[in-house]
């Protein structure tokens, strides 16, 4: 009989794989050198493991992957609500933003890390200012993610210049930290913040790199008016002309996209990052999910940041982007809850370039997956387990959360962070941001 080593071993599971299985009962899911080396029955085979989980009763599925978030405004969350966007941003939360320094960011982002870990996220793609700090926060916390330092110029070329400099300096020092948990990007925030000269360069310089880029885009039916105004095109075709699309693109909201949009998205291989509940808070409108998954498009999820959301949790997310489709198109048929689970895992993924580490649980990967206790009241009796995590499940059944293989999460408690001084310290920075602003 063949042994098979491991440094973890989970039992008796119900095993979620998201490669195209379907769910496996009594399954094992067997991890070595943080990765995947079992994910099964056990078909006859032996185990040998340093430490095993007892998983009766329980769903092991890949980790959340939040495909954009904006993690430090966990300090902005409830400052500004019930406003439209332009206003929302121009007169409530760039005015706060500006007041912000590392220190701010650090904590801001440690509380979103400490949030988004507890609720089954092991992997996020973050966009903002100081996001070397935020790269910190991710290391401490042992989440992985994908970090988009924002670069603009819409205030002045001197402040595009000193933004892209910054990214530059980020990508130097944290490309590949963490054994390589931490991947930098390039953020251009949007079409309508970044000069066509800063586009162009960034552009240039991330190909130098071999980098990616993660952009907003399309995200009101004001922004697609100016831009055609502007420049006699959509914001998709604009960014298509400028060479700024291809596969190492990530693209967030899409909301207003056209057939041709689509079309040309799809043909350059651009991952969507989908946030339906910042969407629908603002007002901005609901993006055309089952025209990108038809074309082809990666389309993952996220949560937007935790002051246009206000959560950082992605099993409510999963749940809403399906609902909302649903009622939208009265087509209850229209996105599937197994659709929806794969856009918060592999499709996710997919988007951010990611699919060959994780996303989903089968032999190679990297072994990111939580451990949901399905004992609960809302999911029992258990019919359909899909039905059940998008539906049913709170995200107070994530019993563990494992990043490489590494325990981020057990038994309900973060293993890596003090709560008691992470929220403290994020209450005492938002006191004192709003001392600042007075």
């Amino acid at each position: 009989m063949s042994v098979v080593e491991a440094d973890l071993l989970v039992k008796d599971c119900l095993l979620v794989p998201m490669d195209g299985r379907r769910p496996v009962s009594d399954a094992y899911l067997a991890v070595r050198d943080g990765r995947v080396v079992h994910a099964d029955k056990p078909k006859g085979l032996a185990f040998r493991a340093e430490e095993a989980i007892d998983g009766r009763g329980k769903a092991v599925l890949p980790g959340f992957i939040n495909c954009h978030t904006h993690a430090p405004m966990t300090l902005l969350r409830g400052l500004a609500e019930d406003v439209p966007l332009e206003a929302w941003l121009r007169e409530h939360i760039w005015p706060m933003e500006a007041k912000m320094g590392p220190r701010e960011v650090y904590r801001g982002a440690l509380l979103a890390c400490f949030e988004m870990a507890l609720t089954g996220t092991t992997c996020f793609c973050d966009m903002y200012f100081h996001e070397g700090q935020v790269a910190e926060a991710a290391l401490k916390s042992g989440l992985r993610a994908v970090l988009a330092p924002g670069i603009f110029d819409a205030p002045g070329p001197e402040v595009g210049d000193r933004m892209f400099e910054d990214a530059l300096r980020v990508f130097e020092r944290y490309h590949g930290a963490g054994d390589g948990r931490i991947k930098v990007v390039l953020g251009p925030h949007a079409p309508y913040t970044c000069s066509r000269e800063l586009l162009e360069h960034i552009r240039d310089k991330a190909r130098e790199l071999g980098a990616g880029i993660h952009i907003h885009l399309a995200e009101t039916e004001g922004e697609v008016k100016d831009c055609l105004a502007r420049h006699g095109k959509t914001p998709v075709e604009y960014l298509a002309e400028l060479g700024l699309l291809w596969p190492g693109t990530t693209a967030a909201h899409c909301v207003h996209l056209t057939d041709r949009d689509i079309a040309l998205l799809a043909e350059a291989g651009v991952g969507i990052a989908h946030c339906p509940v910042a969407n629908a808070k603002l007002g901005v409108g609901v993006a055309r999910v089952p025209e990108m998954l038809t074309a082809g498009l990666a389309v993952g999820l996220g949560t937007d940041g935790p002051a246009s959301n206000n959560a950082l949790d992605m099993l409510e997310t999963v749940k809403f982007a399906c609902l909302l489709q649903k009622a939208a198109r009265r087509d209850p048929t229209v996105l599937t809850a197994r659709q929806a689970l794969e856009m918060a895992t592999i499709g996710g993924a997919r988007a951010l370039g990611l699919a060959d580490q994780v996303g989903s649980l089968e032999p190679g990967k990297k072994a990111d997956f939580i451990i949901l206790d399905l004992r609960k009241a809302s999911t029992t009796p258990l019919h359909d387990i899909y039905a059940a995590l998008v539906y049913s499940a709170r995200s107070g059944a994530v019993e563990a959360v494992f990043v490489d293989g590494q325990p981020v999460v057990l038994e309900g408690q973060h293993v890596k962070l003090d709560a008691e001084e992470v929220l403290r310290e994020a209450i005492e920075a938002a006191e004192e941001l709003l001392k600042r602003a007075t």
